[in-house]
């Protein structure tokens, strides 16, 4: 069985409005009786969680209402989402000068993250009759 991917009639952007991403947090804390918390590592193989909002119109509720319940069998497996940071960006040299192609053009950065629905789900706000916007959280695996 293939991984699925985020679907192209979907946005492949987020918006920025909404967008947040953490760090890998693999640590487990212990409260204390008295002063600080007990802290040490739990593993080295944490995900980084990401919040995420697009713009959609009816159309693309009903296909990320599907991609959820068929592709991803309801939140539950993992699929491939542009990485946010990165995928599309201009690949620089280390003077931060874009390296172009022999026609001129900037060469750009492809990247894809690995990632699972969070726990949360997916919220659907309908600021208008014809315009809506999707949150959700993912899960950046190791």
């Amino acid at each position: 069985m293939s991984v699925p991917v985020w679907p192209s009639d979907l946005p492949q952007r987020v918006l920025v409005d909404g967008f947040s991403a953490g760090v890998a947090d693999g640590r487990i804390r212990q409260k204390m009786d008295a002063g600080p918390p007990k802290v040490r590592r739990r593993t080295s193989a944490a995900v980084r969680p990401v919040r995420a909002r697009v713009r959609l119109d009816r159309d693309g509720v009903a296909r990320l209402n599907r991609f959820w319940a068929d592709d991803t069998a309801g939140g539950v497996l993992p699929f491939w989402f542009p990485d946010s940071l990165l995928d599309g960006l201009p690949l620089l040299t280390g003077e931060g000068v874009p390296l172009l192609t022999d026609g001129g053009e900037p060469l750009l950065i492809t990247s894809w993250w690995l990632v699972q629905f969070s726990e949360d789900g997916i919220a659907i706000d309908a600021p208008s009759r014809v315009a809506f916007s999707a949150s959700f959280g993912l899960d950046i695996l190791p």
